[in-house]
């Protein structure tokens, strides 16, 4: 997914960069049919700029990224290429509602195309077999990493959610090699998240990342990085959908947990539900 990839990758990208992946973002179909000179003239920089910006995105060159742009948009009317308008100040509530929930659509759908499930699987493992779970996130992510802590203790794992600064990093340093760390950072700059992360890989546990955007410090140090959608150019406001994918993500890594521990896991719901009657009128 390209245009995905634009967008996570934007933050990361120079000025000139940056001013070809707008217009790229926003007129994928004429870029089809333009040479990598005419890409160039219109963005008012030089061909060269125009190859550096194609493997700063991960592609070979100007042809690959053409003939990926024209797969997307062979897609349905629902294709990720489509750009969501952004917010303005002449906006009615129903629009607001309107183009949030779209927003949160979009980012879920364009997430799923951009995962790779063989390395989904792997970190589910990872979490199944671990001994202990730690959970970093402050701010927003504070709020997902309490829900993680949650949802990996219905299932009989070992989890710790930390959102305090001072305790994230006492808790990464007295990791252990079996244990697991879970770093959740929209930005994936947060500096008491990546410093947690980087003592629990010097205690010798292994770091699991879940950010929106693939260059930031914290995606390019951990074990395993998983990123989600993200469009801060039309949604500046931090995490309005990437927040969605994220609680996203620990969901469908518990259920792939559960399916790889089937008989546990129904063992596991039953006592969670009886513990639910019995906190119920």
């Amino acid at each position: 997914m390209v245009i995905a990839t634009i967008h996570n990758k934007f933050r990361d990208l120079s000025d000139t960069e940056q001013k070809i992946a707008s217009y790229v973002i926003s007129n994928p179909q004429k870029v089809t049919h333009m040479t990598v000179k005419e890409l160039a003239d219109v963005c008012g920089t030089v061909p060269s700029a125009v190859i550096r910006f194609c493997k700063s995105i991960d592609l070979d060159g100007f042809s690959n990224l053409k003939i990926t742009l024209a797969q997307e948009m062979g897609g349905d009317s629902n294709s990720s290429y489509l750009k969501l308008p952004a917010f303005h100040a002449s906006d009615k509530p129903e629009d607001v509602f309107k183009k949030v929930f779209s927003s949160g659509i979009k980012t879920l759908q364009d997430t799923l195309n951009m995962l790779d499930m063989k390395k989904m699987e792997e970190i589910a493992h990872i979490f199944l077999k671990a001994n202990k779970i730690y959970i970093f996130g402050i701010g927003t992510s504070s709020v997902i990493a309490i829900d993680a802590q949650y949802r990996f203790t219905q299932f009989g794992l070992q989890a710790t959610a930390c959102t305090d600064m001072l305790f994230m990093n006492v808790a990464a340093a007295n990791m252990k090699a079996d244990d697991v760390a879970l770093c959740i950072s929209h930005g994936g700059r947060t500096k008491a998240v990546v410093d947690a992360m980087r003592r629990a890989k010097h205690a010798g546990a292994t770091a699991v990342s879940i950010t929106s955007f693939s260059g930031s410090i914290l995606a390019r140090e951990s074990d395993y990085t998983v990123c989600v959608f993200s469009d801060e150019e039309n949604y500046p406001v931090e995490a309005v959908s990437a927040r969605v994918a994220h609680l996203c993500l620990i969901d469908a890594f518990m259920m792939t947990i559960a399916t790889l521990n089937y008989d546990q896991f129904t063992n596991h719901i039953a006592n969670r539900n009886q513990i639910l009657n019995e906190i119920r009128y």
